[in-house]
C-alpha cells in the first residue's frame, strides 16, 4: 500500500511511538521516512509505519524487523568449530571488545535438547585488543553438537555472544580421514561389448588398530564384501 502524501506517519518502534518525519524528497509513489529508535533495546525490533490518522487495524501500514545491535558486545575472532570429548581443555576461544573490568563471566555449553553444561574459566588472558579465554571441558560433557555461551557483566549491564555448531567427537575412534577416488565406472564398452570394470580405492583411517593381519580386515560396499587388497600402518 501506498502511504499517503503528503501528510503526517505514525512509527512504532517496539510497540512504543517514536520520533519521525516525511523527508521532503518523498512523492506520492515512494516515501522516505525517519525516525528515532529506542535506547536499551536489542535484538530483533518490530517497526510499524502508518499514516497518523489510520485507526488500528490499518490496512494501509507496511511493517518490518529492525536488527538492534550493541556495539560494547564482545565479538569471536576465528571461533573453533569442534574438539574431541577426550580433551581437558576447549581450544581457545579469542575475543574483541572484551570488557577489561567485568563482575562476572560465564561460559555455558548447551546441548541440541537444551541441556546446560556450566565450564570453569581456568584463565583470562589479556592480549593488547585481544582476549583470550582458558575454559575447562565439563566433566558431563558427550558427543553432540553444542553452542558454546559466552556471558559477561560490566557497567554496562550482560553481554553474550555465541559459538554455535560447536561439534564435540569422540578423539579416539576409527574414522576416515580421507579416501579416493570418490567415484568410479564400473561398466565400460569395447569393441561392442559391456566390461564389468574392478577399481582400486584407497582409504586413509585415524585411530585404526595397528598390526593387522590382510585376513582380519573386512570392507563392504553397500551390503557387498569387496577385496581388501593392502593394509599399511602409516
Amino acid at each position: 500500500a501506498y502511504l499517503p502524501f503528503p501528510g503526517k506517519v505514525l512509527v512504532t518502534f517496539g510497540g512504543v511511538e517514536v520520533s519521525s518525519a516525511v523527508h521532503p524528497s518523498s512523492n506520492k509513489k515512494s516515501s522516505l521516512v525517519t525516525f528515532y529508535t529506542r535506547a536499551g533495546l536489542l535484538g530483533t525490533i518490530p517497526v510499524v509505519i502508518k499514516p497518523k490518522m489510520c485507526l488500528d487495524p490499518c490496512a494501509d501500514q507496511v511493517q518490518f524487523d529492525f536488527r538492534s545491535l550493541d556495539a560494547t558486545v564482545p565479538t569471536l575472532l576465528a571461533p573453533p568449530s569442534g574438539m574431541a570429548k577426550q580433551k581437558d581443555v576447549l581450544p581457545k576461544i579469542t575475543l574483541k571488545k572484551f570488557p577489561a573490568e567485568y563482575s562476572s563471566l560465564v561460559v555455558t555449553m548447551v546441548a541440541s535438547n537444551r541441556t546446560e553444561l556450566a565450564c570453569t574459566v581456568q584463565k583470562v588472558d589479556p592480549m593488547g585488543d585481544l582476549t583470550q579465554l582458558d575454559v575447562l571441558t565439563p566433566a558431563a560433557l558427550v558427543e553432540g553438537g553444542y553452542s558454546v555461551r559466552i556471558s559477561v557483566t560490566d557497567s554496562g549491564g550482560l553481554k553474550t555472544v555465541s559459538i554455535e555448531s560447536f561439534v564435540v567427537y569422540d578423539g579416539i575412534a576409527a574414522k576416515v580421514v580421507s579416501y579416493g577416488p570418490a567415484m568410479v565406472p564400473t561398466v565400460a564398452s569395447a569393441g561392442g561389448r559391456l566390461l564389468q570394470l574392478q577399481s582400486r580405492v584407497s582409504a586413509t583411517m585415524a585411530n585404526f588398530p595397528q598390526g593387522l593381519l590382510l585376513s582380519s580386515v573386512v570392507a563392504t560396499l553397500g551390503a557387498n564384501a569387496v577385496t581388501v587388497l593392502q593394509v599399511t600402518d602409516l
